[in-house]
């Protein structure tokens, strides 16, 4: 007993004065945690907060985050319920099969939780079809991408806990059939994945990845952008594989949920390939001015590959989630879209196209679509009453 209560005693002291050094002597392999922490600030010293013990409470909270060991062992911690209890210590992610993640929202969508109703979804592909033949009058096509959801491409990996014969109706399933009755330019990726996935030599999504993967993300591009070319009748730049390189360490958002789960050892991935897309240079192609309206699955075309910098013209912009411009051609800061004119930023394109994943379908467009249909209504309206 005695010899343990040294060795406790000796630890303890060791574990001090490590994190002495490491404050005076940072290193390297202490990294800092990943994901979204809310800082604890100071406390401010009063008799109140003494009295009532406020203050010690939060001066222990925010000496602790501030300690030069504090990821170490936190990720010593993650890792311990990992490897013995199969545990992720990280908020709204949950280890599958064969240590593939899936952030849960995903799933639950898979699961039809989210459904907003045949009857709400109807409705908005009727606003879109409205939308769609009045800028195709202007010469304006529009095209919808359904971005695939990990969930919905990789359900034999989904965790065990979830009873995959109790999914109901999704909104991906309601929208895909209402498209086709109404005639919508749009893009499937979710169906397209589900058929390549028995035969892709690389995986369409990590293990650790939120997102399609670098792989994934070149296959969508290149069904969504020849679709493009035949739609518009173009001729858009050409652009090929020069030959990528396979690697089992992940890239850019191939382990964007890995990360999230501050592990001391990452979770090994399969074999990936990461192609090296190169751009022609030919002055006789289009490029059009291009507006696209999505989620974060657009970042793959911008920053992964720089599909949409490389094959639209400097005017095209993304608007994130139709709040903000996320990227502009000519390097413009952000500008919250409520802050530009509706009319001139939309009205002035040759394509606009809206990319929404699967989870994005409960809010589809980010009501860019019912901004357009009030638009574009209220103009036909007035119109009309200046024809009579």
């Amino acid at each position: 007993m005695r010899i343990l209560k040294n060795i406790l005693f000796v630890s303890f002291f060791l574990v001090l004065l490590w994190e002495q050094l490491l404050y005076f002597f940072p290193t390297t392999y202490v990294t800092d945690l990943k994901g979204e922490f809310i800082a604890v600030e100071k406390p401010q010293l009063s008799l109140d907060t003494w009295l009532s013990g406020q203050f010690q409470e939060q001066f222990m909270k925010h000496y602790e985050q501030d300690l030069a060991l504090h990821p170490l062992l936190i990720k010593l911690r993650n890792q311990t319920g990992y490897s013995l209890f199969n545990e992720i210590n990280a908020a709204g992610i949950e280890k599958g099969k064969d240590n593939v993640l899936f952030d849960n929202g995903y799933i639950k969508t898979y699961m039809g939780e989210d459904f907003i109703g045949d009857q709400a979804i109807k409705r908005k592909v009727e606003m879109l079809a409205y939308v769609q033949a009045e800028l195709k009058k202007r010469n304006i096509d529009l095209v919808f991408v359904m971005a695939p959801g990990k969930a919905s491409v990789l359900p034999e990996y989904i965790p065990g806990k979830y009873d995959l014969t109790k999914k109901t109706r999704s909104n991906y399933e309601a929208f895909s059939e209402e498209f086709v009755k109404q005639n919508i330019n749009h893009l499937n990726i979710t169906k397209y994945f589900l058929e390549r996935k028995a035969t892709a030599p690389y995986p369409l999504f990590t293990k650790c990845g939120v997102h399609w993967s670098g792989y994934g993300a070149t296959l969508a591009a290149d069904t969504t952008f020849k679709y493009l070319e035949k739609l518009r009748k173009i001729n858009l730049p050409d652009f090929y594989d020069a030959g990528g390189e396979e690697s089992f360490i992940p890239r850019s958002t191939d382990a964007d949920i890995g990360e999230l789960t501050n592990l001391m050892v990452d979770i090994p991935s399969d074999k990936m390939y990461y192609p090296k897309i190169v751009f022609k240079t030919d002055t006789s192609k289009t490029k059009p001015n291009l507006l696209v309206i999505g989620d974060s699955f657009v970042w793959s075309w911008i920053g992964f590959y720089a599909y949409i910098p490389n094959l639209f013209n400097e005017r095209s912009v993304f608007w994130y989630y139709n709040h903000e411009t996320g990227w502009s051609a000519n390097g413009n800061g952000k500008v919250l879209t409520k802050d530009l004119s509706l009319k001139n930023e939309t009205l002035s394109r040759d394509v606009i196209m809206i990319i929404n994943t699967e989870a994005s379908l409960n809010n589809a467009g980010q009501f860019f679509i019912e901004q357009m249909f009030e638009m574009l209504n209220n103009e036909a309206q007035i119109n009309a009453n200046e024809a009579l």
